[in-house]
């Protein structure tokens, strides 16, 4: 499977142009360690993080979730998954059926992440992405809904 660069089809979504792109790859080679190019957007403020979750998952094929459309999460996937374990790897378990549990990560190629619920859970996981901020928000209002009676998420 051919895919293209990130960078290009960053352009091709308009979320950054050519000057943007040829900026983040400079600052991303002065740096000690390898940040994603997509990342770095985000860090830098050139990319909004719900614009980056939409694009990050149009980009790996998989689907997206907003947390504002869809406030509400299974119990028995918030049971699976401890609250710290969900902060840890700030993934927020929204499903669980059929030992498939549902998760909302920020980034799909955290594949160890992904792993290490698998392993954890004994559920086969499917990811589904979100804008990290939003997981984050989302797992605080739903392991402690005592302190956020009105919220859904």
């Amino acid at each position: 499977m051919n895919r293209k660069l990130i960078g290009e089809s960053m352009i091709e979504a308009d979320l950054i142009d050519n000057e943007q792109l040829d900026e983040l790859l400079e600052y991303q080679k002065s740096l000690d360690e390898r940040v994603p190019l997509a990342h770095l957007s985000v860090q830098l403020g050139i990319v909004a993080e719900y614009e980056f979750a939409e694009f990050i998952a149009g980009y790996f094929n998989m689907p997206y979730m907003s947390l504002e459309e869809h406030p509400y999460v299974d119990k028995r996937a918030l049971d699976t998954l401890p609250e710290h374990l969900a902060k840890k790897f700030n993934v927020l378990p929204v499903r669980r059926q059929n030992g498939t549990l549902t998760v909302a990560i920020s980034d799909p190629m955290e594949l160890e992440t992904l792993e290490g619920l698998e392993t954890y859970t004994h559920c086969k996981i499917k990811a589904v992405v979100s804008p990290a901020d939003k997981i984050k928000f989302a797992i605080m209002i739903v392991y402690q809904p005592n302190k956020f009676p009105d919220h859904a998420v």
